[in-house]
């Protein structure tokens, strides 16, 4: 067991030179030594057992230490057993544990207080021993105020520089998703023979079905419009009737030709007013009925062949067929009314009317004039295609995550965040998509090396945007920033405010590998400036502020695959990210006692996420992550992204 402690304390050592900042602000310049450093030099805690007993000693005494102090325990005579450590609360810190060995171990005091120092000697008749205990006073106790500021001015900045680069990835990782265009599969998923028959199985069924019920609404039309053309007839020929200037020239030009028999079936014998009077209110009363069974017939039937018309765009979709209506032209009003066709998919012009014009129009696809209707045309009135699905062009999301990260160097920093981010973004045109967005933070730093522990609290307000060049996505963002930082470091306790500005460029693809598998390529540079005010802490002591430039670049490839989607969903993609990240800052500029972290490394992460759009248009991303791979720096994530059609 005794085999490396040496190696610790060489390891001790570089925490040795981090542990004691910031005590000349809570302790006197003239304290050259802890009471626990100095009962420690003068052999207070040493045991000893000659050889030739086999005794044990042991126990526990406490003594207040400062930050920094390094208690060093050195055993000689090769004892059967020795022990040392020190504790606080539930926290230890192990100085030396050996068997049979001459070895010297090292523990650092992470922050001043009262610690139970617990040692152990044993010794058997033929092997004895002796352990001694020595300190050295942390490097803070009475080394002058300025070196304390620098001190603790670096660890605000290591500490506010490695959040904001954790903090940058989570932003970026959140419009890297908002900003690009869902993966669309260019064909669909592989479906079994037997699958495939029973489509186009129901196809046929359908279909039948839809041609019974466009014969039987052709019709009710066709009846109805016979009988309005006979009603109108029997009007005009009233009117002249009735005008004793035409009356004979009527009567002669009818006279024998048959057409008031064949106009209807009531035998009226001549065109007499009265006799007129008479078919025409017969003819009112048969339109007034055939209106009331198309009130109660044709709703249903219009239902019916919309219904057909869905399920055969979905049993299309699943078979892969293209759209036999997606190269239809758009409506256009100065066409005439035969160069629209009576196809289904053509573009229809909602306009007010009467029930059964508008549901006519609907079904038919041909326009009612506005002097038929006697209403004018709505600046709301648009024309639709039933060829396409319409698509929002602005929409709002909002996505949360939760980060863990640490830092495994000589800082021995950890902390973690809340990032909250809402934004929305609109479609200028197919190539072109702007977005703003705002994001709200909650995260805290500690480390057990000086007692360190910063609670910040953060906003920042961005915008970003996509240009769709040819196959490649040019994506572009940026966000200001301002957080509020509550720091504890070495006893003392101060606030200050921390400003950021970041810019992001990045570009990406779509590569479609199988019918149903996609790959996503993507490449970005981050680059960011960080502004730490500073501020005068609990002992009166100014603490410099500090300006830092950090940044990324990252590449790498996200992999999905499209799902059968369930019920109530239009797209479910599984998909995982792989990403390459070099990292850079200016952190090595710091100077004093403080370890700085790394500032330039390469790191890799994994990203597995699951991205579901639902029928009414919404949808939800779901993340997760580990990143870090390779670094000191490196940690997790988990979060999620709802987003919402506005219009």
């Amino acid at each position: 067991m005794g085999i490396g402690q040496t190696g610790l304390k060489a390891a001790l050592g570089v925490v040795v030179a981090i542990g004691g900042f910031g005590t000349i602000g809570v302790q006197p310049a003239v304290a050259a030594t802890s009471a626990g450093c100095a009962a420690a030099n003068a052999g207070t805690f040493d045991l000893s057992i000659p050889v030739g007993n086999p005794l044990q000693f042991g126990g526990s005494v406490s003594q207040t230490f400062a930050a920094g102090d390094v208690i060093t325990a050195t055993t000689t005579g090769t004892p059967t057993g020795t022990q040392a450590f020190l504790s606080q609360g539930m926290s230890s810190i192990s100085i030396v544990n050996a068997s049979f060995a001459d070895v010297t171990g090292s523990g650092t005091i992470p922050s001043a207080g009262t610690f139970t120092l617990t040692r152990t000697l044993s010794a058997n008749v033929a092997n004895g021993g002796t352990l001694t205990f020595t300190c050295t006073p942390g490097p803070m106790v009475g080394g002058g105020g300025s070196s304390s500021a620098d001190d603790q001015a670096d660890t605000a900045t290591n500490a506010t520089t490695t959040a904001v680069i954790v903090e940058n990835r989570v932003v970026d990782s959140i419009l890297d998703g908002v900003i690009t265009t869902n993966p669309e599969p260019q064909g669909p998923p592989e479906i079994s023979p037997q699958e495939r028959a029973a489509l186009e199985a129901e196809r046929t069924r359908l279909n039948n079905e839809r041609e019974e019920l466009k014969k039987e609404i052709d019709t009710l039309q066709d009846e109805r419009d016979e009988l309005a053309y006979d009603l109108e007839i029997a009007k005009e020929n009233y009117e002249k009737e009735s005008d004793p200037d035409t009356r004979d020239d009527i009567a002669g030009a009818t006279e024998g030709s048959g057409w008031l028999t064949l106009l209807s079936p009531i035998n009226i014998g001549e065109a007499t007013p009265y006799n007129l009077e008479r078919l025409i209110t017969r003819l009112e009363a048969e339109m007034k009925k055939l209106d009331k069974k198309l009130d109660e017939k044709l709703p249903s039937k219009l239902q019916r062949l919309s219904e057909i018309d869905a399920r055969n765009r979905e049993i299309r979709d699943r078979l892969g067929e293209k759209d036999p209506d997606a190269d239809q032209p758009a409506y256009n009003p100065d066409l005439d009314l035969d160069d629209l066709g009576s196809g289904d998919g053509e573009s229809i012009l909602f306009v007010g009317s009467d029930p059964f014009a508008r549901a006519l129009m609907r079904y038919r696809g041909f326009r009612l004039d506005v002097a038929d209707t006697g209403e004018g045309f709505s600046d709301s009135v648009k024309p639709l295609s039933f060829s396409r699905t319409l698509s929002s062009t602005i929409v709002g999301w909002v996505r949360a995550v939760y980060t863990d990260y640490e830092q495994d160097d000589a800082s021995r920093q950890e902390g973690d965040n809340i990032l909250v981010a809402l934004g929305a973004h609109k479609d200028i045109n197919d190539d072109l998509r702007i977005g703003l967005f705002a994001t709200t933070t909650w995260g805290d730093v500690s480390s057990p090396v000086n007692s360190l522990d910063i609670d910040t609290t953060g906003y920042s307000l961005g915008a970003y945007g996509r240009y769709k060049w040819g196959e490649i996505d040019v994506n572009a963002s940026t966000r200001i920033g301002l957080t509020d930082n509550d720091i504890a470091v070495s006893g003392t306790t101060g606030s200050y405010d921390t400003r950021l500005a970041s810019a992001t460029l990045g570009i990406s693809g779509q590569e479609q590998l199988a019918d149903n598998v996609w790959m996503r390529p993507a490449v970005s540079v981050t680059g960011t400036w960080v502004n730490r005010e500073d501020y005068v802490n609990s002992a009166g002591t100014n603490i410099g502020g500090n300006t830092t430039w950090s940044g990324n670049v990252t590449a790498g490839p996200t992999i999905g695959t499209s799902l059968t989607p369930p019920s109530g969903f239009k797209r479910l993609e599984p998909a995982l990210g792989l990403q390459a990240t070099y990292t850079f800052s200016d952190q090595d500029t710091q100077a004093g006692t403080v370890a700085t972290s790394e500032d330039d490394y390469l790191s890799l992460s994994i990203s597995p996420q699951l991205s579901m759009e639902f029928e009414n248009g919404a949808s939800l991303d779901l993340f997760g992550s580990y990143f870090g791979i390779g670094a000191d720096l490196d940690g997790w994530s988990a979060g999620g992204t709802l987003s919402i059609p506005l219009n």
